[in-house]
């Protein structure tokens, strides 16, 4: 499935709520006798909670993650009792496997993909406990950070591990933007912080351990939210998302119009499916820009729309007007597939050169029909209706226009 990118400081927003609550506890320090003797047991709690939303999204990659940050809250106590030279790469085998899980994508069921996860972090930890203090030592050789990085307590193996894992994470929240990536960036963050003093400070480890936990868990919950109501090819809201902002606009006045790409199965026909893609691209991204405060959804196929609350039908015409000679305006060119670029950035740098200048050009143009909430247009179901009889009529008046909702249905009207 193509998720749509998002910005990657909006998708941080909701997973950064328990992390900021966990922070506030540490910073507090003054907890009630009550909260400590709870806190320990806050992410096998939150654990249950997490499976059960992978088990839902089946989300075995998740699962996996949710795995490693159980193991490291119950073995890092112990390790620091009984063999605190293992700390140092215990802690190197944990980032490695947290990365390696991340960048793992989901190809098979999730019971295999979550066996074969869960089996790469057993061999790791397995090789650790029977190298033994003398073998690892021999194998990796006595390390130690020095200088200004001494005061750190972190073995300098963990801290190149560390340091990989989070340099890959957010290259690769930057590079796709999804949800999933922004929980899985704030729960690395959450137990790199509370990883080298875990040992010595069990409470706060399993504080931090609980908010790693509800990032994930909240951003799973989020790409859900995403799947369900975000258009999957332009990014835009999609239907579902348009019928909740309807219902709740109540009894307000708003106008609503409806957009369709003019000849767009002629596209399809033509060019192929994937230049008829490029089209509702472009398209919805002239949308999404569309002034005076409306907003853009995709209702399915070919049709979008574009509700302005609190604004008629004939005062969002002028911006309805605007965006349609965006679209008009708008030079899109056709290369032979053959010598198309594959990579992006090589295709941006040649848009305008020679190959540009001999590519086909594409003209691309949208009639919109407008209809307002009113005495007679009171549901939503009224106003879509009569929004889809305006873009008849301009369909019929030969398209690349905006017609008005009349009740009179007058030809010609706009």
């Amino acid at each position: 499935m193509r998720y749509p990118h998002v910005p990657w400081l909006p998708l941080l927003f909701y997973p950064a709520l328990p992390v900021a609550a966990a922070v506030a506890l540490l910073l507090w320090r003054e907890w009630p006798p009550a909260l400590t003797l709870i806190v320990p047991f806050m992410p096998w709690a939150m654990a249950l909670i997490c499976a059960a939303t992978c088990f839902m999204y089946q989300r075995s990659q998740t699962l996996a993650l949710m795995l490693c940050v159980l193991a490291a809250t119950a073995a890092w106590p112990a390790l620091g009792r009984e063999a605190p030279w293992a700390l140092g790469h215990a802690m190197a085998w944990w980032a490695l496997v947290y990365a390696i899980n991340a960048l793992w994508s989901e190809r098979s069921s999730m019971l295999v993909d979550t066996a074969a996860r869960t089996g790469l972090m057993a061999l790791g930890a397995a090789a650790i406990a029977l190298a033994g203090k003398d073998g690892v030592a021999g194998a990796l050789g006595v390390l130690s950070v020095q200088g200004k990085l001494g005061h750190l307590s972190v073995p300098i193996e963990g801290l190149i591990a560390l340091l990989a894992t989070g340099l890959a994470l957010t290259l690769l929240l930057l590079r796709y933007g999804r949800p999933q990536q922004a929980g899985q960036w704030l729960g690395f963050v959450c137990m790199a912080w509370a990883l080298p003093r875990g040992a010595q400070h069990p409470v706060e480890l399993a504080l931090m351990s609980t908010a790693a936990l509800t990032a994930l868990c909240v951003s799973l919950a989020h790409e859900g939210f995403h799947m369900a109501f975000l258009d999957e090819l332009t990014g835009l809201p999609g239907r579902r998302a348009l019928n909740e902002r309807l219902q709740r606009m109540g009894g307000r006045v708003y106008a609503l119009a409806m957009a369709d790409v003019d000849h767009f199965k002629a596209f399809n026909d033509t060019h192929g499916h994937d230049v008829g893609d490029q089209v509702l691209r472009m398209v919805a991204a002239q949308l999404r820009r569309v002034p005076g405060g409306g907003h853009a959804y995709r209702f399915g196929g070919e049709e979008f729309t574009l509700v302005f609350p609190g604004k008629t039908a004939a005062e969002c015409k002028p911006h309805l007007e605007s965006v349609r000679r965006a679209i008009e305006a708008y030079q899109m060119r056709l290369r032979d597939k053959p010598a198309r670029p594959k990579a992006d950035q090589l295709g941006m740098r040649r848009r305008g050169g020679r190959d540009g200048r001999n590519a086909r050009p594409l003209r691309v143009t949208v009639s919109m029909g407008v209809a307002e909430r009113g005495d007679a247009l009171r549901v939503p179901e009224a106003v879509i209706k009569a929004a889809d009889q305006a873009l008849y009529r301009a369909k019929d008046g030969g398209r690349n226009q905006v017609c008005l909702y009349s009740l009179r249905r007058r030809p010609g009207q706009a």
